[in-house]
């Protein structure tokens, strides 16, 4: 094999051409390199997170005598970065909360059997709803119950899916809570064993006025099988000859947005539920298709019927398909969106606000029933567990029948 020969002025051409390459090789590095530290640099005004956190973590692990977990400290961090944001409902799922919020979504969960609601300026989670034959029901408590502390620890301040992810857990283990009662100014503390909980979130049954039929449905929440157990309940009250429907939406706090379009469009003619805008003003639209009940339909409303609640509440009000009795609504009209990351945990995020059919947008605001009926508090948090005789709104909601018979 033949094999080049080079003269001395060749070997220092072709070393200029090495270095010269080897240089130019080395800009473009630091070329982009400088791009990439430059933006996210600029993007994190002026410096750079991940370098600041290995220099934390540095000195945590250094010098700190405390026990400590690099990923619950990394948990830790994403929980606090999305709680900058400022919105009770941003919130950051770990691998195991995103499971436990599909399950709930689904239609079950592990916990005590509650449903809880929270006002921003609001410190503590609210129960709005106590599920039937559940440890929280077996215990005593009751919506409207603030929850104070979580096995010893204080929830004010505390986002409601932290507080929510705080009472779940593996079936047959123990949670105490403290929480306080406002109607009897008293903290009263719980001791409870968690159990696999099964949503029913719909209960019915059928009421006779003097001149009617009248079918009763209670939403309880707006959950994977609510729709089934919707349409389970309209086909056997119109079996019982059923020819007017009350929908009772109290203490309900919301749910999925697909499932409460999908209800709604049941009982309203075609046309919008409800639309959604962004940040930037983009529209998203919901309408119900040609088909509907037809039915006369009362809503029952209370000040902790929120979210998936007021959607249904504003499409009937907007289309003027039926009266809502009650007190004013809780004022949930922001929508949130699931984005799951690439390791497997996920993040929620604020990314809409929604109007009614009408373009009310009741954020804030909530909305206001046509027929005003107090209640007293402490019979509203057992709504679905007292008597038509201790029930005034519900006795309103019948008597809207009989005006109209």
């Amino acid at each position: 094999m033949l094999e080049p020969r080079f003269t001395e002025r060749d070997r220092t051409f072709l070393n200029g051409v090495c270095a010269g390459a080897i240089i130019s090789a080395l800009i473009v590095i630091l070329t982009f390199s400088g791009i990439s530290i430059y933006s996210r640099r600029t993007q994190w005004g002026g410096i750079d997170p991940n370098r600041k956190i290995s220099e934390i973590y540095e000195y945590v692990n250094r010098y700190s005598i405390m026990e400590h977990d690099k990923q619950t400290m990394l948990d830790n961090m994403y929980i606090g970065l999305l709680e900058g944001v400022g919105d009770p409902y941003t919130q950051y799922y770990t691998a195991e909360a995103l499971e436990a919020f599909r399950a709930r979504n689904a239609g079950y969960f592990v916990g005590i059997g509650v449903l809880v609601s929270v006002k921003a300026d609001d410190a503590y989670v609210t129960i709005a709803s106590v599920l039937k034959n559940t440890p929280a029901e077996k215990v005593g408590l009751l919506p409207g119950d603030q929850i104070v502390k979580v096995d010893g620890i204080d929830t004010a301040g505390r986002l409601r899916d932290d507080v929510v992810d705080m009472m779940l857990g593996i079936e047959g283990t123990d949670v105490t809570l403290v929480v306080f009662r406002p109607h009897d100014n008293m903290r009263l503390e719980f001791e409870l064993t968690r159990a696999r909980v099964e949503l029913q979130s719909v209960f019915y049954e059928m009421h006779h006025t003097e001149n009617e039929a009248i079918g009763y449905i209670r939403i309880a929440s707006f959950d994977g099988n609510t729709t089934a157990q919707f349409d389970e309940a309209v086909a056997e009250l119109y079996a019982d000859g059923m020819k007017g429907l009350i929908i009772d939406l109290r203490n309900n706090p919301g749910g999925r947005l697909d499932v409460v379009t999908e209800i709604t469009d049941r009982l309203i003619p075609e046309g919008l539920i409800v639309y959604m805008e962004d940040a930037v003003g983009r529209r998203e639209s919901m309408y119900s298709g040609p088909s509907y009940l037809g039915l006369p339909l009362v809503l029952l409303v209370n000040e902790l019927s929120a979210s998936a609640s007021e959607v249904l509440s504003g499409a009937v009000r907007d289309t003027e398909m039926g009266t809502i009795v009650g007190t004013q609504t809780f004022g949930k009209g922001i929508v949130q969106r699931l984005e799951q990351l690439s390791d497997g945990t996920a993040i929620k995020l604020t990314v809409q606000r929604y109007y009614t059919p009408k373009g009310g947008d009741i954020h804030g605001v909530g909305i206001e029933p046509h027929i005003v009926v107090e209640m007293d508090e402490a019979l509203g948090r057992r709504v679905g567990d007292i008597t038509l005789e201790e029930d005034v709104q519900l006795q309103a909601a019948l008597g809207v029948f009989d005006k109209s018979a």
